[in-house]
């Protein structure tokens, strides 16, 4: 077999291939003996088909299976040894061989996509922002006050504070102040004065004790928040404009929550049962060590955006071998018009040509991607699914959790695929990191480092023509 190429333009190149029969000669003869063992042809028993009849029913498939496996594997090596980058699929110009015995040269024209370079050098020429999180006191005062709060147990008092829960009767009253003969009567409902967004009433509620009667403009109360309003009567939010009236509302009970004292019990719930924590300054400490690797984590994962963005940036304009690269992409469906498929292919296009980009350069860089990360990015992603769920309380089930772990990457699914395209862009970023001049930023709160990486996806959905969500499933 021989191969020599040419360039058909900037972006594809082409391969010109020729072999004889004699280099396929094997091969076919050994592919149409397994057939005519296993074919079963009417009037002839399993392996007693004559020669000529499978040669005549399956030996231009043959042929041409077998130039094409042969084909595909010196066209990679060929690739290699002329150090030519290509992208996509192969796609077939010319051909027009018979694939019959009688034909002894093959000629082949295939083309490849080239790889277009990218057009800076990353080293410290390059200039990228760099963003930290400040380190925050009063986020661990606040996570211990929470964990207190949660795990303290309620009691029942006489008076009224702001975190109280308040449990009343109500009855709507009508134009005259007077009980509403149909209006809403409720045997019980609930209500909190920290909730109350109205001023002067949250204060009178505040004043009240147990037994006390107050008459409440539940719509001043709430400033017209119909989700706050339906939630108290226990009606539906489109009928909350039918009860403009105020309402009289009892004290039954009041319940106070007694936050938990620091103590083991405590130290278990924040940090898991298996804590060697054993007072308030090492569980501050703890948690201090913790803030510090989560702020460092999303330090990470804000530099993955911004170096996304530099890369997606830089892309803009270069020539990408688009009709080879669309091999890579799901195929027309049956269902699908050429005008639907065209437009969905032309939709993904530009994250499929920043994907090739990433996996060159990654390559470019020596960056290897390890199966661990791909692991810990997985891992979070179904801690995140189970706590969704409202069941963070088996996070701290290890066996649980790697169960499920090992279960997504077995489906080998979507999830699967998104992890590991994640999973590059961190590896690269690491890299580019440790190469490129870093501008330090302020260090920003977390809110801001939100804000911060929520204007960077923007752009680059932006700039790849994408909605808020990546189309990963379709790549």
């Amino acid at each position: 077999m021989n191969i020599s190429h040419e360039l058909k333009d900037d972006s594809v190149v082409l391969l010109n291939i020729t072999l004889s029969s004699e280099d396929i000669k094997e091969q076919v003869a050994d592919q149409l003996k397994h057939l005519r063992k296993t074919a079963e042809m009417p009037g002839f028993r399993p392996g007693k088909t004559p020669a000529s009849i499978i040669e005549k029913k399956y030996g231009q498939a043959v042929r041409f299976r077998v130039i094409n496996e042969m084909t595909s594997e010196e066209i990679r090596h060929y690739l290699k040894e002329q150090g030519i980058h290509t992208v996509g699929g192969l796609i077939m110009e010319q051909d027009e061989n018979t694939y019959t015995p009688e034909q002894t040269d093959y000629k082949l024209q295939i083309s490849a996509g080239l790889m277009p370079q990218f057009p800076e050098t990353i080293d410290s020429s390059v200039t990228l922002p760099h963003y930290t999180v400040q380190a925050n006191d009063e986020e661990i005062d606040q996570m211990i006050q929470n964990a207190r709060e949660n795990a303290g147990e309620r009691t029942e008092v006489e008076d009224v504070q702001d975190k109280d829960v308040l449990y009343v009767s109500v009855q709507e009253l009508d134009d005259k102040g007077q009980h509403a003969i149909e209006g809403i009567t409720l045997e019980e409902s609930y209500i909190m004065p920290l909730y109350v967004t109205n001023e002067e009433i949250r204060a009178e509620i505040l004043k009240a004790h147990k037994g006390d009667t107050l008459t409440i403009d539940l719509h001043k109360a709430y400033d017209n928040n119909d989700v706050e309003i339906a939630s108290f009567l226990q009606i539906k939010q489109e009928e909350v404009h039918e009860h403009k009236n105020p309402f009289e509302i009892q004290i039954k009970r009041i319940l106070r929550n007694n936050p938990s004292p620091i103590d083991e019990k405590l130290f278990k719930l924040m940090l898991g049962p298996t804590t060697k924590v054993t007072n308030e300054e090492e569980l501050r400490a703890e948690l201090k060590r913790l803030q510090g690797e989560r702020n460092d984590a999303m330090a990470s994962d804000i530099f993955t955006t911004v170096v996304s963005k530099y890369i997606v940036e830089k892309i803009q304009g270069l020539t990408f071998p688009d009709k080879h690269l669309a091999l890579l992409l799901n195929e027309k469906t049956e269902e699908e018009t050429q005008e639907a498929y065209d437009e969905r292919i032309n939709k993904i296009l530009p994250y499929v040509r920043y994907q090739a980009m990433l996996a060159s350069l990654n390559k470019q860089l020596g960056v290897e991607v390890p199966d661990e990360l791909v692991r810990k990015i997985v891992r979070e992603g179904v801690m995140r699914q189970i706590q969704s769920a409202g069941l963070g309380q088996l996070l701290s089930n290890d066996e649980l959790v790697e169960s499920i772990v090992n279960s997504t990457i077995e489906k080998n699914d979507e999830q699967l695929f998104s992890a590991k395209e994640q999973a590059k862009e961190q590896a690269l970023a690491a890299k580019v990191q440790e190469l490129v001049t870093l501008d330090e930023q302020k260090p920003l709160t977390i809110k801001e480092l939100y804000e911060v990486h929520a204007d960077l996806q923007k752009e680059i959905n932006k700039l790849l023509g994408l909605s808020d969500v990546e189309p990963a499933a379709e790549a």
